[in-house]
């Protein structure tokens, strides 16, 4: 269970936390990626004084993205350090990136909307199904990685001229 009991926190200063999220889940709908196995969470949270929690650990996981040349689905791993700091909002003093906010006397923080946002900043953003992929035509849209392009070179729009002269040099 990804939650932080405040009861537990209080009583042992340290709690180990492990949990995991399924592709079956949600919450990673709207992302550009997919989840190709469950994501795995080991988390320790700690008090760090006045009323200040922090959340360390890992996630480990795998996602599946679209090349961003050919367009071709590829996997890849998620293995990313998480560091979340929680303080009560009245103690911030203004917008801070950093930490997240947490309103007096709640009992607990359930973790999975946070960690959601972890495992997008730590997911490339784009990503290449090899350093030598040749991507899609720019005329016809054929994938030059499995087959030739069968349209003419005078066919494609002359505003890349220039960008062609570049690349036959």
């Amino acid at each position: 269970m990804l939650r932080v009991d405040f009861c537990d926190l209080e009583r042992y200063r340290s709690v180990a936390i492990e949990g995991r999220i399924g592709p079956d889940e949600g919450g990673f709908e709207d992302c550009p990626f997919v989840l190709c196995r469950p994501l795995e969470f080991v988390l320790t949270a700690s008090w760090i004084g006045s009323g200040q929690v922090i959340v360390r650990g890992t996630c480990r996981g795998a996602v599946r993205q679209d090349c961003r040349r050919c367009l071709d689905p590829v996997e890849g791993p998620v293995d990313a350090e998480i560091t979340m700091v929680f303080v009560p909002l009245d103690s911030l003093e203004e917008e801070d990136g950093d930490t997240i906010g947490l309103d007096s006397g709640v009992g607990e923080i359930d973790l999975k909307p946070y960690l959601r946002d972890e495992v997008i900043f730590a997911t490339s953003s784009f990503v290449e199904c090899s350093a030598d992929c040749r991507g899609l035509c720019a005329g016809c849209g054929e994938n030059l990685n499995t087959s030739e392009c069968t349209c003419a070179s005078g066919g494609m729009d002359p505003r890349w001229d220039a960008l062609r002269a570049l690349q036959n040099r």
